[in-house]
C-alpha cells in the first residue's frame, strides 16, 4: 500500500528501489496485482512501478517478488530493504 495522497491530481512516476549490500549482486523479478506495473531490476537498482496521473489517494497491490542470488557467495544472512520513492511531474 503506497500513501500518496499528497500528490494527488498530479502526474508522476514511482520507482522500487533495492539497495545494494555487501553479499552478492540480488536479482529481483516481480510479478503485481494489476496496480502497479510488473519487472525486474538488481542490486542497486530501481524500476519504474507507475507512470501517469495520480488519481487516488492511496494505491495498494500484491506483489509477488522472485529473488535469484549466487548462494555460493552469501556468506551470511542479508536483509534487503525495498524501498519505493516518486518523481512528480512539475
Amino acid at each position: 500500500q503506497l500513501n500518496l495522497a499528497a500528490w494527488v491530481g498530479r502526474s508522476g512516476r514511482i520507482y522500487m528501489s533495492l539497495p545494494r549490500t555487501t553479499g552478492p549482486t540480488v536479482r529481483a523479478s516481480w510479478t503485481s496485482g494489476g496496480a502497479l506495473l510488473p519487472g525486474t531490476m538488481v542490486s542497486g537498482d530501481r524500476s519504474l512501478v507507475f507512470s501517469g496521473p495520480i488519481a487516488v489517494p492511496v494505491v495498494r497491490d500484491i506483489i509477488d517478488i522472485r529473488l535469484e542470488v549466487d548462494g555460493t557467495r552469501l556468506l551470511a544472512s542479508e536483509a534487503l530493504a525495498f524501498g519505493f520513492e516518486i518523481e512528480v511531474d512539475p
